[in-house]
Order: structure tokens, then C-alpha cells, then sequence
């Protein structure tokens, strides 16, 4: 698998199968070898080869939707509760799209938008877009290096690991290369390259996944947690 997602309102761990050609979705209390609850694969899912497997998804558990990124520059939209060989609700991608193979993407429901990154930056969508639709905004620079790695979104952040530290931009910043408002010490240790990134809202922390260390570092960043409120108080 390449990416995992967890939706914390129902529960549920949904995995990506590049090789199966197929999203799982399991019960958040899985152990062992249990069985998937739920799984999309088929012909009528668009995920029927290598070329356009699964590498990068997303849960919406606000609408109940899971997104697919897939290696033929779309993302594929399905019910979150669907199972077996089914259509996607909507698919976005085309050349006005912009959107690379592979894309890391995640889901603001607050704001509405899906965030797609890219090498030149995040690319902002309506959440319902569809077909060649263009970005709504490029916020330029923002998001990892490469365009490759994972992000998170949190309280109006785009918030990302690159080399040793874990950087944060604010939605809001569309006009021109913009630059962070936080940048946060995060280590990983020497030739340790960050892949994945997740953030623990209650405890205040952000774990970093490590593609040549395999390990996973978990910082106390408060500050990152606590910037909307740090703000409203200068």
C-alpha cells in the first residue's frame, strides 16, 4: 500500500491496494487477518491498471466520500459507503486541471475545497468540481518538496514536512510565491527522507513518517495547534 487514511467519525481505515487495483476499508478496530468491510475494484471504478492504480487517497467523512489519486492525473470521487465493481461519483482531471500523476490530496470540508499538490504548489478546487475544471487558486510554494510527499490540513494550514523542519501555510495566501507563516523545528536525523505526515490534534503533536529510516518521529508542536487563537491575541 502507498497511503492510508483514517476516518475518525465511522471508525474506518481505508488503505489503498496499487496491485489489487482496489481501496480497502476496514473496521478501525481491525486486528489480525481480518477481512476488508467494504472494498472498490472492478472495470467500473477507472482503477484497472498500473498506470492508473492507487497511490494516494483521501477520506471525506463529513460528505462521505473517498477520493482516489491516481497515476493517470485524475482524481476519482466514490460514495464513501460504496462496495464492489461501482462508477466513481465524479471525476476531475484534464489539461485546464493541471493535475500530476500520483497527487497527494486532502479535503477541507470546512472551506469546501479539495487540495491537490503539485510541483508548482497546492492547487485549491471546489469540492465538487468535475471533468477539466480548473484550481480556483495555486497557493505557489506551499506544500511538500517534490509535490510528492504527503500533507495535512488543520485550521486553515497546509502543513508539511520538508527535510528537518515542518512548515505550515495559511489557505488564504493565493497571490504570488508565498511564504510560510510557521516553519518548526522536526528533525528526522541524518539521510532519513520524510514521506508521510500525520497530525494528533488532542495531544498537540506531528508524526513524521521516514521513507530511509522507517521510523515514525512524533514532535510537540503546540504552537502549530494553537496559531489561529496566537494570532487573534497580537
Amino acid at each position: 500500500m502507498h497511503d492510508i487514511a483514517y476516518d475518525r467519525l465511522h471508525d474506518e481505515i481505508v488503505v489503498g491496494s496499487p496491485f489489487a487495483q482496489a481501496v480497502l476499508v476496514f473496521r478501525g478496530g481491525a486486528f489480525g487477518e481480518e477481512p476488508p468491510i467494504r472494498t472498490i475494484q472492478g472495470p467500473r471504478t477507472q482503477i484497472i491498471s498500473a498506470f492508473n492504480g492507487v497511490d494516494r487517497l483521501a477520506i471525506d467523512p463529513v460528505n462521505n466520500e473517498i477520493l482516489v489519486g491516481s497515476r493517470a492525473h485524475q482524481i476519482l470521487v466514490f460514495a464513501r459507503e460504496a462496495n464492489g465493481d461501482v462508477a466513481p461519483l465524479r471525476v476531475l482531471g484534464g489539461p485546464d486541471s493541471e493535475i500530476g500523476t500520483n497527487p497527494p490530496i486532502r479535503v477541507d470540508p470546512v472551506n469546501n475545497v479539495i487540495l491537490v499538490s503539485g510541483q508548482a504548489g497546492i492547487s485549491v478546487f471546489d469540492r465538487t468540481a468535475t471533468g477539466n475544471a480548473k484550481p480556483r487558486a495555486i497557493i505557489r510554494g506551499a506544500g511538500p518538496a517534490g509535490g510528492s510527499a504527503q500533507f495535512e490540513i488543520y485550521n486553515g494550514l497546509i502543513i508539511a514536512p520538508r527535510g528537518d523542519y515542518t512548515y505550515a501555510w495559511s489557505l488564504r495566501d493565493t497571490e504570488g510565491t508565498v511564504r510560510p507563516v510557521l516553519k518548526i523545528p522536526t528533525p528526522l536525523g541524518p539521510r532519513a527522507a520524510q514521506l508521510g505526515i500525520a497530525l494528533d490534534p488532542a495531544h498537540k503533536e506531528v508524526l513524521v513518517a521516514t521513507g530511509e529510516g522507517n521510523t515514525i518521529r512524533t514532535f510537540s508542536v503546540p504552537e502549530l495547534f494553537d496559531w489561529e487563537s496566537a494570532k487573534a491575541r497580537r
